[in-house]
């Protein structure tokens, strides 16, 4: 018997050369995670009820289909690390420069017209373990995952929480067991709250104005099925070959107090357009700046939180012609990433 307090986890943060070449130990991390529940295997079976010639409809035999391991998710509070990592492995298309201590990681979404592999985005390989050694209870590597859904919310409380990121994984079904990685050492980051926010929607400083309570930030790559004659197998059990993007979704949100001087209205009724820029800041080594390149609203909801007048504003990410849909700059004290 075991208890989850041992589970431990690292993962890419360097990019795999493909979906079925995994990490080495080289190019991953450790971290912890605030979301304590195991990836499963998921191995699914069919059977043969609907078969004719058995003289009953009941299933007398089980056969190997292929392997469907969930999502998974990974929590953490906001770091400049997690950040450069996530947002690059969600959006694609990631340009290094800088030096220790200030490298500098330009993220766009990527277009199948230009990207090298395609609709794929980059892929990374996860590894569980609890007791490894000759008796672990758990000790596996997830083999071609790809971040499928990535949200950054932001809120009033204080402390650590105040600026979470949650990485929505996924997998193909290979897998190595024993995993074969020896654990790094934990993996130091710069984490950043929301006290250091500064934030700018069509014009408004909303930080300056004191005005700002909540906001969340989201994206779906909605990957297409992978499952395709040729993708391959383990243990008898089909996997997937490929993580294609879909029809992506991008999501933003956020909730201010409401005064005589709030022109979200205003500017819904006009269909004012214009940018968003969202910077969180440890130092200047250390910091994530999202710019949406042209941003519109959606809807304009009157509300009130903790007896304080305040509007809910759905807003809707447009692309703009020159500059694109959004921009992330993120800066870590950390080479490497996604590389």
């Amino acid at each position: 018997m075991a208890n989850i307090n041992e589970l431990l986890t690292c993962w890419g943060f360097g990019k795999q050369a493909d979906i079925a070449t995994a990490n080495l130990v080289a190019t991953m991390w450790r971290m912890g995670n605030l979301n304590s529940k195991p990836w499963s295997l998921n191995p699914v079976t069919e059977d043969n009820a609907t078969e004719t010639g058995k003289g009953h409809e009941f299933p007398t035999a089980l056969y190997k289909s292929h392997y469907a391991p969930p999502g998974h998710e990974i929590s953490k509070y906001l770091s400049a690390e997690v950040a450069a990592w996530a947002f690059s492995f969600a959006l694609g298309n990631v340009v290094k420069s800088g030096s220790s201590p200030n490298f500098i990681y330009t993220i766009l979404p990527i277009l199948g017209a230009t990207n090298t592999t395609g609709l794929e985005l980059p892929y990374l390989s996860y590894v569980q373990q609890i007791r490894p050694g000759g008796s672990a209870v758990l000790n596996q590597m997830m083999v071609g995952c790809a971040v499928k859904t990535l949200k950054l919310s932001v809120t009033g409380s204080p402390g650590r929480a105040s600026a979470m990121l949650s990485v929505g994984l996924i997998t193909s079904g290979k897998y190595t067991e024993p995993s074969g990685i020896t654990m790094p050492a934990e993996t130091a980051v710069h984490e950043i709250q929301a006290g250091s926010m500064t934030l700018t929607i069509n014009g408004i400083d909303y930080v300056t104005a004191k005005n700002f309570l909540s906001l969340e930030w989201d994206w779906d790559n909605n990957f297409r099925s992978g499952f395709y004659p040729g993708s391959g197998s383990q243990d008898g059990f089909q996997i997937q070959g490929r993580f294609e993007i879909g029809d992506r979704s991008h999501g933003f949100k956020y909730v201010a107090r409401y005064d005589a001087s709030s022109t979200e209205l205003t500017k819904l009724r006009a269909l004012t357009t214009g940018t968003a820029v969202l910077v969180l800041t440890n130092d200047a080594n250390n910091m994530l700046t999202i710019t949406e390149q042209q941003l519109g609203f959606q809807v304009v909801e009157l509300d009130n939180t903790n007896g304080i007048v305040t509007v809910a504003v759905t807003a809707t990410p447009q692309y703009h012609a020159t500059n694109g849909l959004v921009t992330v700059v993120a800066k870590a004290a950390f080479d490497g990433i996604c590389q």
